[in-house]
């Protein structure tokens, strides 16, 4: 298969991480200024010459980061509790977490978010104990219990009848007690490509136009770069490829 090999394929970079990448300059909006990564051919010795797996890191201006990570070896996902075998994505910032994953037709895209504490507020200084030989363990903090992404047709709009009213508030309990998770109706894929092929019937512009492309491109092709010269690459050098 052509996906193998390098003279072909940009591997794991352009196959998975480009969609992540995608959607990480979405949120920051912007997009990075260097990556450092590092990949291998380790584990699938069947003539490919594509990493079997790969480790990026994307620093963007204002100081974001996106760690990605893509290995065949192994398939555990501590998201969604371990319970599913599709990617998924992990948003955290300083209020919180959001859990996403896009989910197939056999499983259902979901997404949870996590309330993130802030820091707690200056105190007076405790008396200092004795000093005591022995290893000691820092705090590492606690996790908060996650509460599902709502999607608009899942809240109250004040228009439904009572026995709607009465389905959404108890479906709203539920959500919020973790015994169920909203779902999407249809696979979200199902519903980016039903968009794509609309612009293209009307010559709209579809949401991830022909710059976020480029952009994907050029973050897969200077990713690759750092992996396989093992050093820092800076999204501007692309302005210097191929120029003698």
């Amino acid at each position: 298969m052509w996906r193998l090999y390098k003279q072909y394929s940009g591997g794991l970079t352009a196959e998975l991480a480009s969609h992540q990448i995608d959607v990480a300059d979405w949120m920051f909006g912007s997009h990075p200024e260097f990556v450092v990564g590092v990949g291998g051919l380790d584990f699938m010795k069947d003539g490919r010459d594509v990493y079997d797996n790969i480790q990026l890191i994307f620093k963007y201006p204002q100081g974001q980061k996106l760690i990605y990570s893509s290995i065949c070896t192994n398939k555990h996902l501590p998201m969604f509790g371990s319970t599913r075998t599709e990617f998924g994505e992990m948003i955290m910032g300083t209020e919180g977490t959001i859990h996403i994953t896009v989910g197939t037709d056999e499983e259902p895209a979901l997404a949870m978010w996590f309330y993130e504490p802030g820091p707690k507020k200056a105190t007076e200084p405790k008396k200092e104990k004795p000093a005591i030989a022995g290893a000691t363990l820092a705090s590492t903090g606690k996790g908060s219990r996650g509460l599902p992404v709502m999607f608009e047709e899942h809240l109250l709009s004040g228009k439904e009848s009572f026995l709607q009213k009465e389905m959404k508030m108890a479906r709203l309990w539920l959500y919020k007690k973790g015994i169920m998770v909203p779902e999407e109706d249809r696979n979200p894929v199902d519903v980016q490509l039903e968009s794509f092929f609309e612009c293209c019937r009307t010559g709209g512009r579809p949401k991830a136009d022909l710059e976020v492309g480029l952009a994907d491109s050029v973050a897969v092709m200077l990713a690759n770069q750092s992996m396989d010269e093992g050093r820092r690459v800076y999204f501007n050098e692309i302005e210097k490829m191929g120029r003698g």
